[in-house]
This record gives structure tokens, C-alpha cells and sequence, in this order.
């Protein structure tokens, strides 16, 4: 779920280099010095309401907590700073209970207090801070127990307390401004930060008052950035890195199969249609784009074998995930045509995406949008001109992965609203309503059929097309352990061992 207005400005601040200090040092007893992860995704900074991109929240959870953990299989919730939690009767008041042994990581304890004043800075944010407003107001009961009174029932919050942009930060951010606090933040994670950088090294160093004892397994991290997947694949190789994230298809098809992290096709590579394009802003030219396809190739050929043909517009393999009721998209030429017919087709279209990745996607959907007589321009980019044209509005068609960040089934629709639709700039509102019905009501039976009532809207309007159900690759060193890579590409740092 993300940004729209404020990813200007933080593609802004991503040119910049930040250099923090902290205090403490030492991990579990018995713990390893040093594991190397490399990233292809730059890094947004560690304020919350502004992380863009997987990378972001793996990073900044591992620093700033959230409440709840999300079991390794991604399917349920677990303790962390909360102990446990439970709703009174109409779920309309989710009581709190803070483990007594959490502590930021300059030592001082979490208190209720600062989870209190923490639901104040969630809600504000301009991207996420949707999710949060059915807080109507906390209620601090003690120093461990704080009451988050709702404005109506909410049984999906506790998913969404374990998201990353919902992490505890220090009351009054620890008595300093916020802006120095984004920079040199604290929080009650597994790690502090000993140094970062949005596109080089970040250096985080054990919390040894972290709450879960014998935990993190390593004292030292450093996660480094390098921009081109076929040289993070070398680091690997050559054991110059432990882990790397966020691979490509083709570099992960390189590699040594048993170094490719085992978890299930989760995200979805997809085709935004930016509707302020005239040509676009008609339905049956972006369900002709959809027909025209061809969604085997782009999995064998676009994705080396790394997934399958899309049944959805929403991320598979969450427990209870949908599927489109009328069946989804598949390569039906014919069928592209006679909703083209009479259309005025432009000249071209530009098909924007990030530089050195997905070429032999991108090269595909142009070869199937010419069989039906549309010309796409492909435009490659840097990352940080990828977002901002996302952001903006500034593009015909664009390239995107999503998945989901929670095991809340409602959690990638969210995501479609709060990115303008999947940047698309479709009004939201229809969407939009179909998540506030979700979220007022607990009946299980109530709640899927409104999840499956967002995924056949969202098939029949088309922001966007999915293109294959796939995997973010994730590959190690086959003496490293603990990397438990959930369905949305990120794993816990503290469970890292070799």
C-alpha cells in the first residue's frame, strides 16, 4: 500500500545519504559477526508512511517493531512487543497487552504510552495512515495496557498492527524533532542502525535489549545496494555476499537451483493502464489489452519458468485468497480486435519500466499489443524516474510488481487504493467501500464474498492486468539459515544464522 503525493519528494530525499550512530552492541550469546545481504532496490529512508518498496519494509522492521509478528508461513499472527491482544464483545475495543521485556534499543522500556502516541503518527501519514483511522481514540489502562477504541468493528487491525508501517517509535520521538528521529531512528526491533544509506550500505548492529531472548542470531548486518542483478549474482557467487533480494528471473535462473529460497508464487507482475490517456480511459480498450496477452509466454519465456498464468487480479497463495468468478484473461486475439473495433487508436504508447529488469516481459507485451494493431514504445528507466512517472501520472503504460503485505486478505486491495489505483488515477471510491464493508463486519462467510466481490470488480475494470502469478526471488548461501521468506518477499532478520 503506498504513496501518491508524497513519492515526489521522497524520490527526492532518495539522492541524499544519511549517516546515524547508536549506542550498544552486543547480539545472543554465541552469535555470528557478520552476514552480507545485497539488494537491487534502493532504499526509502526508515520513515514509516513513505516506505515504497519490499526492501523498505524488511529493512524497517528490523528496526522499528510493529506490535504484532506475522507467523513465518504468512498465513497467521504471532506475539512480539504485544504479548497478546484481545476485542470485547462487538470487537469495537482491541485491549493490548505489551510484553514487559521490551525496550527500545537505547534501553528504555516500550510503554504504553508510546504505543499510544505511536497510533498518532500512523494515522497522519498521507499513504498508509488510512488504514488507521478506525482507531477513534486510545486509551491508556497502565504501563503494558493500552485500549485502541474503534469507531466500528475491525477484526482485521491485528493484521495490520504487523505491518511494517505500523512500527512502536519512543513517545515525542525520544524528545527529538521528527525529522532527526527519521534519520536516526529508534525503535524496539532486533537491530539498531549504525549507519545508512538510500543507495549504498546499511549497517544495522544488534539490540541487546531486545525482547526475544538468544535473538538476533547475528550481530552485525550490512545490507548493500547494487544496482545490476547480474553483478549481485557475482557477489554471491564469489561469497562476497550472503543473501540477495529482490533477484530478477533470468539472474535467478543462473544460479545454483538449491540456493533459490523455497516460497510460493505470491506477487504479480502487472500492466497499469493510466487512464487519464484518452485511449485508455475506455474499459473495453484495457480489457482489449488484457485479451490480446499472452500469458504463457510471459511466464516460460518472460519469467524463465518462475511462476504461473494469473486466475486473479488480487496476490495469490494468502489463506482463503479468490479467484476471478468468471475466470481471468488469457490470450484471446480475436476477441482483443472486435473491442478495438471502431476505437481510434493512437500513434503509440510508451510502456515505462525499471532499467535492467523484466526486458523480456516488456518485449513480449509490445509484440502481443502490435498483433492487435497498438504500438508500444518501451521506455526504460531508473528507479527513481520509474516511481516518480508512477507516482505522477506521467505515463501510458506501466510495469509494477504488488503483493501483499499481511495476512489479511483485504490487504492488496487496500494497496490498490492507496496507490491511486495501481497508479492508474481511477477513482477509487467503488473500491473503496467494498474495504469499509469488509472491515465493519467479522463474518468470515461476509468477508471473503466482499473479497471476491473487489477481485471480479477490479477484472471487469481493469486499472491494471496481471501478467503472471510469480515469486520475488530470494537466493543464499547454502550454509545460511533462518531466511523464512513470507508471501510478500520479506523475512525477519533476527532469525539469520550460518
Amino acid at each position: 500500500m503506498k504513496r501518491l503525493s508524497q513519492l515526489a519528494a521522497l524520490l527526492t530525499v532518495i539522492v541524499m545519504t544519511m549517516t546515524v550512530s547508536g549506542c550498544g552492541s552486543s547480539a545472543a550469546a554465541n552469535s555470528i559477526p557478520t552476514i552480507r545481504i545485497g539488494r537491487t532496490e534502493v532504499f526509502s529512508g526508515f520513515h514509516m508512511d513513505q516506505a515504497v518498496l519490499n526492501e523498505d519494509y524488511a529493512i524497517s522492521q528490523s528496526v522499528i517493531e510493529p506490535l504484532i509478528r506475522t507467523a513465518n508461513e504468512g498465513c497467521s499472527l504471532e506475539p512480539g512487543i504485544a504479548e497478546s491482544w484481545e476485542y470485547n464483545d462487538d470487537d469495537t475495543k482491541l485491549t493490548i497487552h505489551l510484553n514487559p521485556d521490551a525496550a527500545f534499543s537505547d534501553g528504555k522500556p516500550v510503554t504504553a504510552k508510546d504505543v499510544a502516541f505511536s497510533v498518532k503518527v500512523w494515522k497522519k501519514g498521507p499513504n498508509y495512515g488510512a488504514s488507521y483511522q478506525g482507531i477513534a481514540s486510545t486509551t491508556v489502562k497502565d504501563a503494558h495496557t493500552i485500549v485502541f477504541n474503534l469507531s466500528s468493528p475491525d477484526s482485521s487491525l491485528p493484521a495490520f498492527l504487523s505491518y511494517s508501517v505500523a512500527g512502536v517509535v519512543p513517545e515525542n520521538f525520544g524528545g527529538k524533532s521528527e525529522a532527526e528521529f527519521w534519520q536516526n531512528p529508534i525503535g524496539a526491533g532486533p537491530y539498531r542502525v549504525e549507519s545508512w544509506s538510500t543507495d549504498g550500505d546499511i549497517v544495522l548492529r544488534a539490540n541487546k535489549h531486545f525482547y526475544k531472548k538468544g535473538y538476533p542470531k547475528t550481530e552485525r548486518i550490512i545490507n548493500t545496494y547494487v544496482a545490476d542483478p547480474n553483478s549481485l549474482s557475482l557477489r554471491l557467487r564469489s561469497n562476497q555476499v550472503d543473501i540477495v533480494n529482490q533477484l530478477d528471473s533470468v539472474t535467478g535462473s543462473s544460479l545454483d537451483q538449491r540456493m533459490i529460497v523455497n516460497v510460493p508464487n505470491h506477487v504479480t507482475p502487472l500492466l497499469s493502464f493510466n487512464v487519464k490517456n484518452s485511449f485508455l480511459k475506455q474499459k473495453k480498450v484495457r480489457q482489449a489489452l488484457s485479451w490480446a496477452l499472452d500469458y504463457d509466454a510471459l511466464v516460460k519465456i518472460g519469467n524463465m519458468g518462475y511462476g504461473e498464468v494469473p486466475h486473479s487480479s488480487l496476490p495469490p497463495n494468502l489463506d482463503g485468497s479468490t479467484m476471478a468468478s468468471n475466470g481471468y484473461y488469457h490470450r484471446d486475439v480475436k476477441k482483443a480486435k472486435e473491442l478495438l473495433k471502431g476505437v481510434n487508436i493512437p500513434d503509440h504508447l510508451t510502456l515505462i519500466y525499471p532499467a535492467g529488469q523484466v526486458q523480456a516481459m516488456v518485449q513480449i507485451v509490445q509484440a502481443n499489443l502490435k498483433d492487435v494493431g497498438v504500438n508500444v514504445e518501451l521506455q526504460a528507466v531508473d528507479g527513481g524516474t520509474w516511481m516518480a512517472s508512477l507516482a505522477d501520472g506521467g505515463f501510458d503504460l506501466g510495469f509494477f510488481n504488488t503483493n501483499s503485505q499481511s495476512p489479511d486478505l483485504s490487504d492488496p486491495a487496500r494497496y490498490v487504493v492507496s496507490t491511486n489505483m495501481m497508479f492508474s488515477q481511477m477513482d477509487p471510491t467503488e473500491l473503496s467501500d467494498m474495504i469499509e464493508r469488509y472491515k465493519s463486519t467479522i463474518d468470515a462467510n461476509e468477508r471473503h464474498e466482499l473479497v471476491q466481490q473487489m477481485d471480479d470488480y477490479l477484472t471487469d475494470e481493469m486499472p491494471y492486468v496481471v501478467m503472471i502469478d510469480s515469486m520475488v526471488l530470494t537466493a543464499k548461501q547454502l550454509d545460511i539459515k533462518g531466511v523464512d521468506v513470507m508471501p510478500w518477499s520479506t523475512y525477519y532478520y533476527d532469525t539469520i544464522s550460518r
